[in-house]
């Protein structure tokens, strides 16, 4: 503390009537408070630049590790939409076939349901004007059938082109 006031005294003083004025010791007081003062200067002005250097491979170091976790989430970024397509594309095919599956059963049951009331609303014609639709009594043939009293007897279908084979003995 007392080098501290001393070296204020011998400053003041060197300020105020000049270096000149000073003694031996005082001068050289004054050279090591200056040299002090530039060596403290220095030691700061190094550890700025320590600390600039340092700052600067930190910063390289985040840069480094930003671009990697860019890159990282790109890749998850394009995974997910991956993953989200390909199940998007399930659901779509699932939810198709459950949509055509319905649709069948609704034209099922439609059609269903128009032949049944159909059928009902027929009934009901015939029992309420039961002249309105003739039916026949015959049993159902086909439009190329004939009549039961024009069967003719039918041609063998073993001939040759319908020929009639005649017999013959041989002896």
């Amino acid at each position: 503390m007392s080098d501290d006031r001393e070296t204020a005294r011998v400053r003041n003083q060197a300020k105020l009537l000049g270096e000149d004025s000073l003694n031996d010791l005082d001068r050289w007081r004054l050279r090591r408070a200056r040299d002090e003062e530039e060596r403290v200067a220095r030691r700061r002005a190094e550890e700025r630049e320590q600390r600039a250097d340092a700052v600067d491979v930190l910063r390289a170091e985040l840069r480094q590790e930003v671009a990697a976790l860019r890159g990282e989430m790109d890749r998850l970024h394009e995974v997910v939409l991956e993953a989200v397509g390909q199940a998007l594309g399930e659901v779509s095919n699932k939810t198709c076939d459950w949509a055509e599956k319905l649709i069948r059963d609704l034209q099922r049951e439609m059609t269903t349901s128009v032949a049944r009331v159909h059928g009902e609303m027929m009934g009901r014609i015939d029992t309420l004007a039961p002249g309105s639709r003739p039916r026949e009594s015959k049993d159902f043939k086909f439009a190329a059938e004939r009549d039961d009293a024009e069967i003719t007897d039918l041609p063998n279908p073993l001939t040759p082109r319908g020929e009639i084979i005649r017999k013959t003995k041989l002896n």
